[in-house]
């Protein structure tokens, strides 16, 4: 069977991510234009509630099978790989249903502790399903990604997006007009009534925000059914003759005891990591209130009881959402790297191990540089090109949106750096590090929000902290135990200044297409992007970072011509 190589896998997955998140963008921008700031609060906050849970019970499954699945083939064990497949559909299917049984029990007291509307339990219900077929979902990912196949999971990732946006702003739209009409005929709607529209469509922005969550649980159920339909039709390439050579396979209790001693580290990590959304959901709003106190100016025309959740989801439907962006990218190199540094593991090559690592932080700093540098130097450019006409939202997200640019690039290194130390065996380091930065994390938080000064830009500065307190420990810890020598200068410095260069070129241009048309025209923002890009990919081409005889082979091949 023809594995893809580790460029191949990323390739694919990278190209996956880009395509996922245009639609994601897609879907994400309409939808925080129909919720608004308040609608989203709800959105955001039901899932900073329940991501914890979800967490726990879904992550690690891919790579705890991916790991166990590489190292069954690498040693020619295919039956037992087989097994396993079977194996981790069974643990993880009752695993992800007692952890939906779970949360649909305690979603009103978390709707009523942690979003402080009992109309926002719909919003938690509507996740439960998610977690079960997220769970069979990450086990058929898992077992394809370690035979170094990363197609059903590009496939199905695509299919799940496309579902997802669908079904997610037919629910919003359909229960918004559902209520406008309602209040229209009877001036009622949701068995009660109101004395302005404005106060009816802030009763259905919940059920809005629910319905459009439904469609994630939807979404994974489909694209669940399609990766085990066309698994059946491809097949996974192991021949009968592959699966007789070795018909002798591990007994289903220590398989399963493999399972959980791989995952349950990584989700801890994992629930770790999702606790920097938690903090936000606590801490951000009581801390406007209190910074709106001491004389922080309003950044929206809102009453005061609405404007602290008004500015949790800006902060959170809008910088957050696009500086996030990066990080999902280079994770996916996390991922692709499993196999074959779980192959290099298990036959102690160390000269393969080092190899695989300095790849991954090659290819993470060329991808993370460009981008946060140029969301850095154009916050405000950006969120008004995705965001045009929610101009309150803007206005809020976009001062702590150049902080987590920077942020973004940390957690961009950080995020494949612990998927690597968890593939290597290292188990308690990463839990250990996301507890450092969620420590520092919530310390930040607590003192800088409430300080008027400073307001949404101290959660970004407390994520600044936090993303380069994990990424320093991690590459660290990550360099030591593959006893990998870091070269600066041919890894880190060109895309570092090439970034430099180019985000002063795309702030340039920027400003100069503002000058000549309007201040707010969306061409100004592409026209820096696009220059961005440009300069940026000359500078690495004349650094000879980018592999000049590798490009003119693939041209010659193309075209048939001598370049």
């Amino acid at each position: 069977m023809k594995k893809q190589s580790f460029l191949k896998g990323s390739a694919i997955l990278l190209g996956m991510v880009l395509l996922t998140k245009a639609i994601g963008l897609a879907y994400k921008i309409p939808l925080t234009r129909i919720l608004g700031g308040s609608g989203m609060a709800y959105y955001s906050g039901a899932f900073a509630v329940c991501t914890p849970l979800l967490a726990a019970a879904v992550s690690g499954i891919t790579t705890a099978v991916a790991r166990l699945t590489a190292e069954s083939f690498a040693l020619g064990r295919y039956a037992n790989a087989r097994k396993i497949r079977r194996c981790a559909l069974l643990v993880y299917s009752l695993e992800g249903l007692t952890a939906a049984v779970v949360l649909s029990a305690a979603s009103l007291p978390l709707a009523e502790s942690f979003l402080h509307d009992s109309r926002a339990v719909w919003t938690v219900l509507a996740l439960a399903p998610a977690i079960v077929f997220s769970a069979l979902l990450n086990a058929e990912r898992g077992y394809y990604e370690g035979l170094r196949n990363m197609l059903p999971t590009a496939r199905s990732e695509i299919l799940e997006t496309v579902i997802r946006a669908a079904l997610g702003l037919a629910g919003a739209v359909s229960v918004l007009k559902y209520a406008e009409s309602s209040f229209k005929s009877s001036h009622g709607a949701f068995g009660c009534f109101f004395p302005t529209s404005d106060d009816a469509r802030a009763a259905a922005l919940p059920i809005a925000a629910a319905a459009a969550i439904f469609a994630s649980s939807a979404a994974t159920a489909c694209a669940f059914l399609y990766t085990v339909i066309s698994g059946r039709r491809c097949g996974d390439g192991m021949t009968k003759a592959m699966l007789r050579s070795d018909p002798v396979t591990d007994q289903s209790s220590r398989i399963m005891k493999q399972l959980f001693s791989f995952s349950l580290p990584i989700a801890g990590a994992a629930v770790i990591t999702t606790l920097t959304s938690t903090i936000d959901l606590l801490t951000v709003s009581r801390g406007i209130s209190r910074a709106i106190a001491a004389g922080m100016p309003a950044a929206a025309d809102l009453p005061a009881d609405r404007l602290p959740d008004f500015m949790y989801g800006s902060y959170t439907g809008l910088a957050l959402m696009v500086t996030s962006l990066v990080p999902t990218f280079t994770a996916m190199f996390g991922k692709t790297s499993s196999a074959p540094l779980t192959e290099a593991l298990s036959k102690r090559d160390q000269k393969a191990l080092s190899a695989q690592v300095s790849r991954l932080l090659s290819i993470t700093a060329l991808t993370a540089f460009p981008c946060g540098a140029a969301a850095a130097v154009m916050p405000k450019e950006l969120l008004s090109f995705l965001f045009s006409g929610r101009t309150n939202e803007i206005e809020a997200a976009s001062a702590p949106m150049g902080i987590l640019a920077f942020a973004c690039i940390f957690s961009a290194f950080s995020l494949p750096c612990l998927t690597a130390l968890q593939t290597l065996g290292c188990k308690a380091a990463p839990i250990v590090l996301m507890l450092l930065g969620g420590g520092v994390k919530l310390a930040l938080n607590l003192l800088l929000i409430p300080r008027p000064e400073l307001g949404l830009k101290g959660a970004a500065l407390a994520t600044l902290m936090s993303q380069g307190i994990i990424c320093i420990s991690a590459a660290a810890l990550l360099l030591r135990r593959t006893k990998t020598s870091l070269r600066p200068g041919k890894t880190v410095f060109p895309p570092l200044f090439a970034a430099f260069l180019s985000a002063s070129a795309a702030r340039l241009v920027t400003d100069r297409c503002r000058a000549l048309t309007a201040p707010d025209s969306r061409f100004a923002c592409a026209a820096g992007l696009c220059c961005c890009a440009a300069v940026y990919l000359t500078a690495l081409w004349m650094m000879d970072m980018i592999p000049k005889s590798s490009v003119r082979a693939y041209f010659s091949k193309k075209f048939g011509k001598t370049y």
